[in-house]
Formats: structure tokens, C-alpha cells, sequence
């Protein structure tokens, strides 16, 4: 995908177990496809608050700051450690 047609956000950096595993999502469409593909936990309230905030923001423009607060809900729901 282009960068230009990425919905921006400020990054959020989930910590998945050590150092090394650091990953930084920046935007919501890599908070989409991580919480579609690598999430540890598919089956939470926040869990599917977050892909339908990603899904909403990507196909009717909406705002990606709330996508990136549901993110960050549902990986703190999964017990992921977040840097902000």
C-alpha cells in the first residue's frame, strides 16, 4: 500500500515478549493486520472493538485516532506490554 493512502497515527510500540520483539504500528492499517494475523487473543470485547475501528476508519474515512485508541485497548486486553 502507498504511503499516502495509510491512515496515520501516532506510533504505538507492542512489546511481544522481549527486547528483540519490539513492534512499531504507525498506522491503522497496521493495526489492522496485526490484530487480524499475529493476535494473541481474537475473542475480547476490545478485540473486536479494534478491528471494527480499523475496518470503519479504512473504508469510510474515519478518524484513525479513535482506530489507535481501540488498538491500544485491545492490546492491553490481551496483556501485551504498549509503549506510547
Amino acid at each position: 500500500m502507498k504511503r499516502d493512502t495509510l491512515h496515520i497515527f501516532n506510533p504505538v510500540i507492542l512489546n511481544l515478549g522481549d527486547a528483540i520483539t519490539d513492534q512499531t504500528i504507525t498506522s491503522v492499517e497496521e493495526a489492522a493486520e496485526q490484530l487480524l494475523t499475529n493476535w494473541s487473543i481474537d475473542d475480547g470485547e476490545y478485540y473486536y472493538e479494534a478491528v471494527k475501528a480499523c475496518l470503519d476508519c479504512i473504508t469510510s474515512d474515519g478518524d484513525p485516532d479513535l482506530a489507535r485508541m481501540a488498538f491500544v485497548q485491545a492490546a492491553e486486553e490481551a496483556g501485551m506490554s504498549i509503549k506510547r
